[in-house]
């Protein structure tokens, strides 16, 4: 009987013994909760932040329905980075006459390589209806503005993209902000957006349909970026 005490007793010493261990290491308590995932409003505003810190982008604009003898930019492809510049080819639009410029933007200069002038100039992009390209990078004036600029932004369906997939979300924006950023489109007019994001909250397309030129037209712009940090060299030419 004594013998079967003391084993009655070393056992419940040792289930002590393992009770406490679980609870000093944590063992046998309630899993953590789950993270809340952000509303599209905060993936919109951490796709800004992931941006606005990146040290080069690179970006690429395509249009459609632009009307016939309009003018302004419809494509563009190149490289921007921060602080605000840009290198790369626009292609504009002159009453329906197209024309390609390579562009470098550095510094709040921008120089430009244009059909059948000899050489690289300085310009004043506002005379050709166009905004300064390195001002697209800029965190307080430029395309990521729009993130934060949109309302009633909603989760939309996920998309593939190559070998991604995005999650979407539309919205709507001001007409006053899309026209300061890009000089084109009906200031008093309301502007249809989707945006496409990476799980890590890249933004990597942006999709905006309204009257970019002038009321009773629609038209697209539609902006993909990638290669976020790539090295990228952009200099005064």
């Amino acid at each position: 009987m004594m013998r079967l005490r003391r084993r009655l007793a070393t056992a419940g010493l040792a289930a002590l013994s393992l009770t406490g261990v679980a609870a000093c290491t944590g063992q046998g308590t309630e899993p953590a909760p789950t993270q809340r995932a952000l509303t599209p409003a905060e993936r919109l505003a951490a796709a800004k932040s992931t941006l606005d810190a990146a040290t080069s982008v690179h970006l690429k604009l395509a249009s459609a329905n632009v009307p016939q003898g309009a003018s302004g930019v419809v494509s563009a492809d190149g490289w921007g980075k921060h602080p605000p510049a840009f290198k790369g080819t626009f292609t504009l639009t002159l009453k329906g006459v197209s024309a390609d410029a390579q562009v470098t933007s550095v510094g709040g200069q921008v120089w430009a390589k244009l059909p059948l002038v000899p050489g690289t100039n300085k310009i004043d992009p506002k005379t050709f209806g166009v905004p300064d390209p390195a001002t697209l990078f800029s965190p307080d004036a430029g395309l990521t503005t729009l993130l934060t600029a949109t309302t009633a932004p909603t989760a939309g369906s996920d998309v593939r993209q190559g070998s991604e997939v995005l999650k979407t979300i539309t919205g709507s924006l001001p007409g006053s902000a899309v026209a300061d950023l890009f000089l084109v489109g009906d200031r008093n007019a309301t502007f249809a957006t989707t945006y496409g994001l990476t799980d890590a909250q890249q933004l990597r397309q942006v999709s905006i349909v309204g009257p970019f030129f002038g009321p009773g037209t629609s038209s697209t712009y539609t902006l993909t970026l990638d290669q976020y940090g790539a090295p990228v060299t952009i200099e005064t030419p």
